[in-house]
């Protein structure tokens, strides 16, 4: 009998990345993270230097992503995160089917999302001080199904690319300007359903998967087009090696927000978590 194979995973969070300019990463073959605190300080009021937090775990069954933008402090994207890699991870991410459609992986998100906030509730309360509610963009690759399902809340950033296109999956893809955030004590697992959005496809013709927060693409701070930012850090990174190729695409597109925060004299914090299924390099 063959023993299970062990959960593979990383982490970044905000409060361990602080230095203006640096670019923390993690990588594990097909997915990696990156979290800086940005190129430039912060021109806006904030809590913490760096309020974000990035995940990937890899098993035997598939991948799970997610990156967290906090607001008021660093501790509500931690907990989010944190959440999300003891108490979905190892099951979501495992060899047995998880049989999802849209339907019921609507009602998950639900339920995921209020947990979610309870845990930014919980942290809060740990640490005496007030909730630091937190968007979060999150996706699940599961090749034996041909599953790729998501959840956003918030305006941090969840790009599918194709074999030739790229579209944005998640709250921002809406064009609403409204943004809802996870960790507030009202919130309501039913209230979520019009403050987010979830949705379950077939794997079909997907290359890669790109999380960003909001550093990408914050108004006089981030790109102006993250879109084209995101089709060039593939295109830069189409040459590496296949166990290279995710943490260069992760890699550049920070550089790329980083830089941009420089050019604008305004920081934000920014994430990225990447998950890169092309072919071998050249192929």
């Amino acid at each position: 009998m063959s023993q299970a194979q062990p959960l593979l995973s990383a982490v970044l969070l905000g409060r361990r990345h602080t230095e203006i300019g640096n670019l923390a990463s993690a990588a594990e073959g097909r997915a990696a993270i990156t979290l800086s605190r940005g190129g430039a300080a912060k021109t806006y009021g904030h809590t913490d230097p760096n309020e974000d937090a990035v995940y990937f775990a890899q098993g035997e069954g598939g991948w799970l992503l997610a990156v967290a933008d906090g607001h008021h402090g660093a501790s509500g994207a931690e907990a989010v995160i944190q959440h999300i890699a003891t108490e979905l991870a190892p099951n979501w991410t495992g060899p047995a089917d998880l049989g999802f459609d849209d339907r019921s992986w609507k009602e998950c998100s639900l339920d995921v999302l209020h947990d979610c906030g309870r845990a930014v509730l919980r942290r809060a309360a740990e640490l005496g001080t007030g909730p630091a509610p937190t968007t979060l963009s999150l996706a699940l690759v599961r090749p034996g199904e041909s599953g790729l399902a998501w959840i956003s809340m918030g305006d941090s950033h969840l790009f599918r690319a194709g074999q030739d296109s790229l579209e944005e999956l998640g709250w921002t893809s809406l064009g609403r300007k409204e943004r809802y955030f996870v960790g507030y004590e009202a919130a309501s697992r039913e209230g979520m359903r019009d403050r987010s959005d979830s949705g379950y496809q077939d794997l079909a013709d997907t290359r890669a998967l790109i999380l960003a927060t909001d550093g990408l693409s914050e108004t006089n701070i981030g790109v102006a087009d993250p879109a084209r930012a995101v089709l060039e850090a593939l295109a830069e990174s189409e040459g590496a090696d296949d166990e290279d190729r995710a943490l260069g695409l992760a890699k550049h597109l920070s550089a790329t927000a980083i830089q941009a925060h420089i050019d604008n004299r305004a920081g934000d914090n920014i994430g990225c978590s990447v998950l890169d299924l092309r072919g071998p390099a050249g192929a």
